[in-house]
């Protein structure tokens, strides 16, 4: 009988900017709807069990084309609003699957 590898745990990591100051540009994440964005994402990786952290972060540098959001160690996304949460949901699922061990993920989960 030939067994299957464990499958490992792959924990993702998401940044959101939640900057309230703008940029050299007039525009700004935090006033362009990231806090609701990183709340309803945060609402849905507890809901959905995903194996993702999330973190809120001061600046990504992108200010011109926020709210923006960075798989750390990967893409970024820009230009968010709230219609891509369940866009975003679908796709951190994808990438990082459930969080089977039930782990605390961020504080305040």
């Amino acid at each position: 009988m030939t067994k299957k590898p464990a499958k490992k745990s792959r924990r993702t990591t998401v940044v959101v900017c939640v900057n309230r100051m703008r940029g050299p540009r007039g525009k700004c994440c935090g006033q362009n709807g990231s806090l609701k964005i990183a709340d309803r994402l945060e609402a849905g990786i507890r809901e959905r069990g995903l194996n993702v952290e999330l973190e809120r972060i001061v600046c990504l540098g992108k200010c011109d084309v926020g709210p923006n959001l960075k798989f750390v160690g990967g893409e970024f996304r820009h230009e968010l609003s709230l219609d891509d949460v369940p866009r975003l949901l679908d796709e951190f699922e994808k990438i990082a699957g459930k969080n089977e061990k039930k782990e605390l993920l961020y504080p305040g989960a």
